[in-house]
């Protein structure tokens, strides 16, 4: 079966549940800084050079590439991104005040200014700021409010790159994927994420003669060890194995933006009124307290502005 093949049937709902999965991971993952201080080693680093939530963030990108490139190839310009902005943005803003919310209950103290200043930056995701003096003191990461917000700047730039190749055409012959292809190789030595989503996106241009096959796996698992980008690659083939080759398990709501945008000021919210939790405890008890908050935003916020329909 190919990648088209797969995309052609509908399973796309495989998808969303393990983006979830990756949200999850992310939080489980952040819960060893967040319990016990900045530079605490976080499950699989030691092991792989990489944390739990580092191979999630990118296998996340590389999943969004695969997405937003056919999102791309079907929307026109308006269309797209005003999806886009729908996603992100309604969902983020109501995160902000909560964040903000959560902050002064635990003990900040920004002025007026202060915050409105930090809401105004993390909507427009010019510049991110997050931290709020005196927030969660009692945490042993104390004022960083909430810290992975920092991909979303990230995001939006690899949604232009993707919408760019896809308007020239890149993805549509060979040449234009090896184009994407380098591009993701080269990206991958600069900051940020675009190369995990150029990655993806290569994935959807290939997706006539991509197979999804264990053979093909095993063989991408071999040549992993040579290089992260390459590591990215296999466990992004896996990911789709996994994702077309088993039945479909369709999600009533897509609560993995949510566990994103909440997973650390709840994990902070809790290590403050909980200071010398160990970090196992910590990633148990986040995560089922993020959980609402997800499902709220979803049900109220998200879900909401995505199928809010167009005015005439």
């Amino acid at each position: 079966m190919t990648l088209a093949d797969a995309l052609s049937r509908g399973q796309q709902n495989n998808l969303h549940a393990l983006r979830l999965a990756l949200a999850v991971a992310v939080v489980v993952s952040h819960a060893w800084p967040l319990a016990h201080g900045a530079g605490t080693p976080e499950p699989l680093e030691a092991l792989t050079g990489r944390s739990l939530g580092g191979w999630a963030v990118g296998l996340f990108f590389f999943l969004s590439g695969l997405l937003i490139a056919g999102s791309a190839e079907r929307q026109k310009a308006a269309g797209f991104w005003t999806a886009r902005a729908r996603r992100l943005l309604p969902g983020l803003a109501v995160a902000l005040a909560v964040t903000l919310a959560l902050a002064v209950a635990t003990g900040g103290n920004p002025s007026t200014g202060e915050a409105l200043a930090y809401l105004a930056r993390g909507i427009t995701l010019v510049s991110l700021e997050h931290r709020i003096p005196g927030a969660f003191e009692n945490a042993a990461l104390p004022g960083i409010v909430n810290g992975p917000l920092w991909s979303l700047s990230h995001e939006v730039v690899a949604y232009a790159l993707c919408w760019g190749a896809v308007r020239l055409g890149l993805l549509r012959h060979r040449a234009g994927v090896a184009v994407v292809l380098a591009a993701a190789l080269a990206l991958w030595a600069a900051p940020g994420l675009p190369g995990r989503l150029a990655l993806g996106m290569a994935a959807y241009g290939l997706r006539q003669r991509l197979v999804l096959s264990p053979r093909f796996a095993l063989a991408l698992a071999l040549v992993a060890p040579l290089g992260w980008p390459l590591a990215i690659a296999a466990l992004g083939h896996l990911t789709l194995i996994v994702a077309f080759r088993l039945p479909a398990r369709a999600l009533q709501a897509d609560l993995s933006y949510g566990v994103y945008i909440y997973g650390w000021p709840v994990a902070q919210m809790l290590a403050h009124v909980l200071p010398g939790v160990t970090a196992p405890v910590l990633a148990a008890a986040s995560l089922a307290a993020v959980l609402p908050f997800a499902w709220a935003s979803w049900h109220l916020v998200e879900s909401p502005a995505l199928y809010r329909p167009a005015r005439a």
